[in-house]
């Protein structure tokens, strides 16, 4: 039954996704909050609404500090907006899904009417730092400059938990062997995302998405972007199969079947039905309905398998229901784990645009592109449904069904 009060997703921006490289990275001169704040200003733009008509502001970076503190009351006061309500999330890697489905409750609840939600990140300036088997915590979080460093964990965690095994290429390693998934498997993974991210780049399937920005080449020209720049046309199986294992000597994952390390943000401007409607916007989806879950803080990869049977038996639908389903890639076996443990077969319908191992990966900003790219590409197959899907740090996971207005 149709509500007023339905939370419905009727737009969606993101910057491109720049390499992050303090060297060559796209985006490696320009603030994450810079990034963010025009991607604002372009979503209502596009659906006609003035910034004094938003009710509320949601957003979140991983690590909020530094450029990225208080993202959802500081970059709204950027953009020139009004007094506004602004809640900044934060919850690892499903930071910007979360956000969006805050948001959405707060529609469905009453609490407003218009609301923009997602996240960013500059993972140049908060780089996830390479934790290998053997290493010693401390030294890593005393080497500075990074995520962990800036984190500072309190000593008294390492009394519970080996920190090392926290580390997502150490889980992502442990998920490889525990399901058997082979190194073969997740290489031919890879290869296919970044292949389908260069016919869907070509084909210009991210233009409707993108909000091209300015920034500087590898050379340090300055330049406007207007394309993710992760995917490689000239990667090859034997390419990728010949890298070395990056987080064990032994290890089956390497730089290719883990998520690009990127800057970028990406934002989602949900209404009310009665205000899409009296708008004349046409959504893009609405929003079905949301889980969230946990696993064991080591089992981190895993995540998104519990939060996507949470989804699913609130919704009472089926993954063959899903016409596009969206997995995030911060490692190749993150897909390939979902489809053995759910025993979905079709790989034709995930990440049909390529997935993390090319896009990349802000990790603040993943969760809303997840959602967006899924609605967009729903819009294009006629799908009825989607699932985007996400997992996270210490176990968090995420993951949302959209449904078209059919």
């Amino acid at each position: 039954m149709r509500s007023g009060r339905d939370a419905l997703l009727v737009g969606y921006r993101r910057t491109p996704f720049g390499k992050a490289d303090p060297e060559r990275g796209f985006f490696r001169a320009v603030r994450s909050d810079d990034l963010a704040a025009p991607l604002l200003e372009v979503l209502l733009q596009d659906a006609g609404l003035e910034k004094d008509e938003v009710d509320g502001v949601l957003l979140g970076a991983v690590e909020m500090l530094g450029e990225q503190a208080h993202p959802a009351t500081a970059i709204p006061f950027l953009a020139g907006f009004p007094p506004t309500v602004g809640l900044s999330v934060e919850r690892a890697c499903t930071t910007a899904m979360m956000a969006v489905h805050l948001a959405a409750m707060c529609i469905e609840t009453g609490q407003g009417e218009v609301y923009l939600a997602g996240g960013l990140d500059s993972m140049t300036h908060f780089r996830i730092p390479l934790v290998r088997d053997g290493m010693d915590l401390s030294d890593v979080i005393a080497e500075g400059g990074t995520m962990l460093s800036a984190m500072n964990p309190n000593p008294k965690l390492f009394e519970r938990v080996n920190p090392i095994e926290l580390n997502g290429g150490q889980g992502a390693e442990r998920l490889a062997e525990r399901l058997g998934i082979a190194r073969e498997e997740m290489d031919r993974w890879a290869l296919a995302s970044h292949q389908r991210a260069v016919d869907a780049t070509r084909a210009g399937r991210f233009r409707d998405e993108i909000l091209p920005r300015e920034g500087l080449t590898p050379a340090g020209e300055r330049a406007i972007f207007a394309h993710d720049q992760g995917p490689r046309p000239d990667t090859t199986y034997e390419k990728i199969a010949s890298l070395a294992p990056v987080y064990a000597d032994d290890g089956r994952i390497t730089a290719a079947t883990a998520s690009l390390q990127a800057d970028g943000a990406a934002i989602c401007l949900l209404a009310s039905r009665r205000r899409a409607e009296s708008l004349g916007v046409p959504p893009l989806a609405r929003l079905h309905a949301v889980g969230w879950a946990a696993c064991e803080p080591t089992d981190l990869i895993y995540s998104a398998i519990p939060a996507t049977r949470k989804v699913l038996q609130r919704s009472g639908l089926a993954l063959e229901d899903m016409g596009v389903i969206e997995v995030n890639e911060a490692f190749a076996c993150a897909p390939i784990a979902f489809m053995r443990e759910l025993g979905f077969d079709d790989a034709s319908r995930i990440n049909p645009n390529g997935g993390a191992c090319a896009l990349g990966h802000p990790v603040g900003a993943s969760g809303a592109r997840l959602i967006g790219t899924t609605a967009l590409e729903m819009a294009r197959r006629g799908a009825r449904f989607g699932l985007a899907t996400i997992c996270g740090g210490m176990g968090q996971g995420a993951a949302t069904i959209l449904a078209t207005e059919g």
